[in-house]
């Protein structure tokens, strides 16, 4: 059974002189087992784990109809930093700005996901992009927190992924849902 999570994609150009210099800087790729591929780049927003066809159904019209109450919006990548001990973290991500649009559409999601699901979304959210995970050695990497000139991203959509963790890349994009263009003018 396949395992799933709700996302905004990342476009690698944004970020690929600040991945590649970090990357470098911290040795990820020598100290980490798993460097995303460029094309899995994302901010997860929900996870879902495996779902059932009917599941996944609901799911895609949860998102859908989440995606007609959300206007497109812009957000900041902003610096580097991790979780776990500093000395060597288990993740090392690039963080985001924090948002107001991108908190309540993580909130939206997960109230209206979390009977489906039968489990509530955890109530801190920090949205990130992963840059390393999975510790290979113990040999301490000490990372230190990193800020940046912002990177402005335009979201004008979430993206439902499946996994496969034998594949590169290993998301595959299942459904797209575009958010609403609020510079739009109805006539």
């Amino acid at each position: 059974m396949n395992h799933y999570f709700a996302a905004i994609p990342i476009p690698y150009e944004l970020v690929k002189e600040k991945i590649t210099e970090s990357s470098h800087q911290y040795e990820l790729a020598f100290h980490y087992k798993v460097i995303p591929h460029p094309d899995d780049l994302h901010i997860t927003l929900l996870f879902f784990g495996a779902l059932t066809p009917s599941q996944l159904e609901l799911v895609q019209r949860e998102m859908g109809e989440a995606a007609t109450k959300t206007d497109e919006f812009t957000l900041s990548i902003n610096g580097v930093s991790f979780f776990g001990n500093p000395s060597g973290p288990r993740v090392v991500y690039m963080s985001v700005q924090e948002n107001p649009q991108l908190t309540e559409l993580y909130h939206l999601l997960g109230e209206r996901l979390e009977s489906i699901l039968q489990k509530p979304a955890t109530i801190a959210y920090t949205p990130h992009i992963t840059l390393a995970k999975k510790r290979k050695d113990t040999v301490p990497v000490p990372i230190q927190q990193e800020h940046f000139e912002p990177l402005a991203m335009n979201v004008s959509e979430m993206v439902l992924y499946s996994i496969d963790p034998s594949s590169s890349p290993k998301y595959s994009p299942v459904s797209s849902f575009s958010f609403e263009d609020s510079s739009r003018i109805d006539d």
